[in-house]
């Protein structure tokens, strides 16, 4: 027989798991080993400098409090809201940028597992112009052990922080 999941008290868990939903990390996987999508509760506050560029689809559901998604569009930036009890699914390939700025708020982010070789990016963009400063494409295979060496390079290094277009400087960890 096919093992299955228990059903759980997501509002327990979420009280017993709290402190593993701040930064520097603000999530946790709750299944990703057997099945098609990665599962993860994410926590804040965070504010993200960087824009995530999935070859999949992203499906966000906001449990507690709010949070807004940047999104990098033909148009310039678009913000995208989703409300406490909102849901919302985020077209595949869209370069974005979660912002949980609110302390306490908690959401879920269902995303696909990516095939061995799928690669996925990471870009910052100049605050002054929106023009591409900087992109990092690679295979994610552990957010936790993946990311923190690709934003610490980028944070580390005022060249690649340096807009083209313009000459002005991304600020790197804070975009304040």
């Amino acid at each position: 027989m096919t093992a299955l999941n228990p059903a759980f008290n997501f509002v327990k868990w979420v009280e017993e798991n709290q402190h593993l939903l701040k930064p520097p990390v603000n999530n946790k996987q709750m299944w990703a080993a057997q099945g098609d999508f990665i599962v993860q509760v994410v926590g804040s506050p965070n504010e993200r400098t960087d824009f995530h560029v999935d070859p999949y689809e992203e499906w966000f559901y906001q449990f507690r409090g709010d949070m807004h998604i940047n999104l990098q569009t033909s148009e310039g930036i678009v913000t995208q809201h989703v409300r406490e009890g909102e849901m919302w699914l985020l077209p595949r390939n869209t370069p974005h940028s979660p912002q949980r700025p609110n302390p306490g708020s908690v959401g879920v982010v269902i995303e696909r597992i990516r095939e061995e070789g799928t690669l996925e990016k990471f870009q910052w963009y100049c605050l002054n112009c929106n023009h591409l400063v900087h992109e990092v494409e690679l295979q994610v295979r552990d957010i936790v052990v993946d990311l923190p060496p690709v934003f610490e390079e980028f944070y580390a290094d005022e060249s690649v922080r340096k807009c083209v277009n313009c000459g002005s400087a991304h600020p790197g960890r804070s975009a304040r």
